[in-house]
């Protein structure tokens, strides 16, 4: 039989689309290890993983993809390496830089699902935010001691910020959270994070099948063995819910091997152009966003500018505005051939 020959006798299962999709999950540890390594195995045609940290010693109990040998390493590009030997069909990138500077807007809006597998409540909030950015479903996943959830967001439904406080949605400031836990480490363990990541799984092969995905939010308890549907309300005042209209995104033929020079070629005198994140170096109390304030030779990807990024562009002086530039993918200008 051939790989995929079992999937075919699956109702619902539509391989050609698991092939043909493409999934950014963020966040690799044990819930994402156990969610990717089923993606692959059914056949996604394409992953992208992000995560800046690096294998630990108690990565070894619970991420069936790492080895005692990667302690130290990162954990996306160990991800990346077993997965593509596990399943040969799929693509999978690796990236290593924290979030906002991993998988640019232009990627999330284009995937055909972003998953969250993060367990730092600021990281969950600013890929909230991105997502709703660009309007990119966001499938979440987070375990505790003896269950989880599996949480799916729709742009014009209840987001991850629409049950937190305001004090807990001001996590999201943190441009770093990706590596910077907001939280206290819990419990955890193989078996909760085989099983949220595996429903993780069947929810978005579900998803990407068009099959439809049930609940949009399901609270597991293995302790109990309950797995029940919540229904989250949409806050009006979540400040997550600001899309950027297409109409003021400009693509630009240059690459985060660009300069912050080749972009002044798309800009009026009383334009500058912003990043998400402080710019490298920055002191604390002066951090800068302006690409103006950096090296003009200094690549983008140095000043921690996504793959795909899409841009803010502010107009000061008397009449105040913002538009958006959207780099290209490699090939663009400033990109090696």
């Amino acid at each position: 039989m051939g790989r995929f020959d079992r999937h075919a006798l699956i109702a619902g299962w539509d391989q050609r689309r698991l092939a043909e999709s493409t999934v950014v999950l963020c966040g690799v540890g044990a819930l994402g290890n156990q969610c990717a390594q089923a993606l692959a195995l059914a056949g996604v045609g394409r992953l992208v993983l992000c995560d800046p940290d690096e294998v630990s010693e108690s990565n070894l109990s619970r991420a069936p993809l790492f080895r005692a040998a990667d302690i130290g390493r990162p954990k996306a590009t160990v991800a990346a390496r077993r997965l593509t030997k596990l399943s040969p069909v799929t693509r999978v990138d690796a990236r290593t830089a924290p979030l906002v500077s991993g998988v640019g807007l232009a990627e999330l809006r284009d995937a055909s699902l972003v998953v969250s597998c993060l367990d730092s409540l600021a990281a969950r909030l600013q890929l909230a935010g991105r997502c709703l950015q660009t309007g990119a479903p966001l499938l979440d996943g987070g375990t505790s001691a003896w269950g989880g959830e599996i949480r799916l967001y729709e742009p014009s439904g209840p987001c991850f910020g629409c049950g937190l406080t305001a004090r807990d949605r001001a996590a999201q400031d943190d441009p770093w959270a990706c590596a910077d836990a907001v939280v206290p480490e819990a419990g955890a363990s193989a078996p909760v994070s085989a099983l949220v990541g595996s429903w993780l799984a069947v929810t978005a092969v579900r998803l990407l099948c068009g099959a439809g995905s049930g609940p949009g939010v399901v609270r597991v308890d293995a302790a109990g063995g309950t797995a029940a549907p919540v229904t989250p309300r949409r806050d009006p005042d979540c400040p997550l819910h600001t899309p950027i209209p297409a109409g003021l995104v400009a693509p630009v033929p240059h690459t985060v091997l660009s300069t912050p020079a080749d972009l002044t070629d798309h800009l009026a005198p009383e334009e500058t152009v912003m990043t998400w994140a402080p710019l490298p170096g920055s002191a604390p109390t002066r951090a800068s966003t302006r690409l103006a304030d950096a090296p003009p030779g200094a690549r983008l990807a140095d000043l921690g500018v996504a793959p795909r990024e899409i841009l803010p562009v502010l107009t000061t002086g008397r009449t105040r505005g913002i538009r958006y530039l959207e780099l290209s993918e490699a090939g663009g200008k400033g990109t090696p051939r």
